[in-house]
């Protein structure tokens, strides 16, 4: 137990208070009235260094309390966007809040002790608080009594549930919301050791994890959730096709092998034990979605899509701890440096280069010879067969979206950091494909061959890999708006942002691509 954390969850009262305190954040104005940054005269390093600053700012915005953008909405609520109309985003999605608060709980860690962080803990407080309520909330997935309610994909601002027709049961939620909430114990505790001791510690843990059953702590329900229903099927990221997923298959054999360790520090070793076993089948189960024919992981078992997602790059990505503290046990199958991944990531950007007229106009600057192959950065939609253009479907089909070009620089980025600290890299057959293609088809490379900083191919490779990220970078760069919002997406034609405006999701990926690159 000594790895976890103490936390007091606020009252709603009090959390209202201590927001009343939070400075309000500027008024940005629509997407209509503002400029595409078409020629960005600063360099990337200084404009990333702004916009780091303008998408934290953004990102708030969406989140209560505090948020200037949600007024309305309950405490610990974090909204998928503003818009409430044409498209209607004004919701908070399980998967998406997760996600976007995880982002908060690595700023938070960062630095626990600046002044972003105290306003950090309030709304983490608040976000813990808000979900231990919509998990006891009825809904049209079900109940908490037997934890199908946990499947429930998205509520109203407010916390009511969201009654329309939906594609639910989405099973992904569960498991992120256990993983954000279990990095933010192991944050907070780095912070403030001292609360273990106390007296009153174990209330502060009981509304996190309790070993109790019928379980009704937040992180032990979701494990429970999750280590019952991994094997069911449900509804994918995008929200329209039922099946088995990538993604959702990654998340929760994370989520699992944290839990099982955070149960076994609570002397909780039944559960500890059941949580390991399921993992371990999920382990098992998840090769299924490698297709040696295509040459490349599919996104969902069994369906008629080509496979190539950028769930893909998300189910590895939010699948993977972002540091480099993960015990070896607790490695993932497909973690972003692995060859599936890699050539995956290949294979989506070689696709998306040739589907998007926007892929084609060259950058400014011109680019160099190594960076003129088929495996330059350019921006990355959801999938090959989308058809949703931000406000509805159309012929053309969708359009590349901030967020999977986000996660694009961050995969390269954190690929690049692993072969640097790991001081080696093996070259598979599997893996051969994203290599040639990384590197000037001067570098012979051989299947078998294990590269060392001895090797001056070495520096090259992981020095591409940044240069790769940068690229999908400086894509963001260029179809951002001259200040610094970003959308859902960016039409495929014109490159002007397109659907949701300030995508809370946006904000936060873009945010872990530049810690990412940091790291490299």
């Amino acid at each position: 137990m000594a790895l976890l954390v103490p936390v007091v969850l606020a009252t709603y009262v009090s959390l209202c208070a201590f927001a009343s305190a939070i400075p309000p954040l500027p008024h940005i104005p629509a997407i209509g009235q503002r400029p595409l940054q078409l020629n960005p005269q600063s360099s990337l390093d200084n404009w990333l260094e702004k916009e780091e600053e303008i998408a934290i700012d953004n990102l708030l915005a969406n989140v209560a309390p505090g948020g200037r953008n949600v007024r309305d909405a309950a405490p610990g609520s974090v909204i998928a966007s503003p818009s409430r109309k044409h498209p209607n985003y004004y919701y908070q999605w399980v998967r998406d809040a997760a996600i976007t608060t995880s982002t908060l709980v690595d700023l938070y860690a960062d630095d626990p002790f600046d002044y972003l962080s105290s306003n950090l803990v309030t709304i983490l407080d608040a976000y813990s608080s808000l979900q231990l309520k919509l998990q006891h909330t009825n809904n049209p997935s079900g109940t908490f009594a037997d934890l199908s309610g946990l499947g429930e994909p998205k509520f109203e601002a407010d916390g009511s549930p969201f009654t329309a027709s939906w594609g639910r049961p989405q099973r992904d939620g569960p498991a992120l919301r256990a993983i954000t909430l279990m990095a933010y114990l192991q944050a907070y505790n780095a912070s403030n050791p001292s609360l273990w001791t106390s007296d009153s510690g174990e209330n502060w843990f009981k509304p996190f994890y309790s070993p109790e059953m019928p379980a009704d702590s937040i992180i032990k329900a979701d494990l429970e959730y999750v280590s019952h229903y991994w094997n069911s099927s449900g509804f994918d990221l995008w929200e329209e096709v039922e099946g088995l997923h990538f993604f959702t298959a990654m998340v929760q054999l994370r989520a699992l092998r944290e839990g099982a360790e955070l149960a076994r520090a609570f002397n909780d070793h039944g559960a500890s034990a059941w949580y390991a076993e399921q993992a371990s089948a999920l382990e098992r189960f998840l090769p299924s979605f490698w297709d040696s024919q295509k040459g490349h992981l599919v996104a969902t078992l069994s369906s008629a899509r080509s496979g190539l997602d950028c769930g893909l790059l998300l189910g590895s990505l939010h699948g993977t701890p972002s540091l480099n503290t993960t015990p070896a046990s607790l490695t993932p199958l497909y973690p972003p440096h692995s060859d599936e991944v890699l050539v995956s990531l290949l294979a989506l950007t070689r696709d998306q280069r040739a589907r998007f007229p926007i892929n084609s106009a060259p950058p400014p600057p011109p680019p160099s010879p190594a960076d003129s192959d088929e495996l330059a950065g350019v921006g990355i939609g959801r999938y090959p067969e989308d058809v949703y253009d931000g406000y509805g479907t159309a012929p053309a089909g969708g359009n590349p979206w901030f967020l999977c070009t986000s996660s694009a620089a961050e995969v390269a980025f954190r690929a690049a950091a692993h072969i640097r600290s790991a001081a080696s890299l093996a070259l598979s057959p599997r893996g051969m494909p994203f290599w040639e293609a990384l590197l000037p088809a001067s570098r012979r490379l051989e299947p078998g061959t294990v590269l060392t900083p001895r090797d001056e191919v070495f520096g090259e490779v992981v020095e591409r890999l940044r240069g790769l990220g940068e690229e999908f970078l400086a894509v963001v760069r260029r179809h951002a708006d001259g200040e610094g919002a970003l959308s859902e997406q960016f039409d495929r034609v014109t490159g002007f942002e397109r659907g949701a405006r300030d995508l809370t999701w946006s904000y936060g990926a873009f945010l872990q691509a530049v810690r990412a690159r940091g790291r490299v």
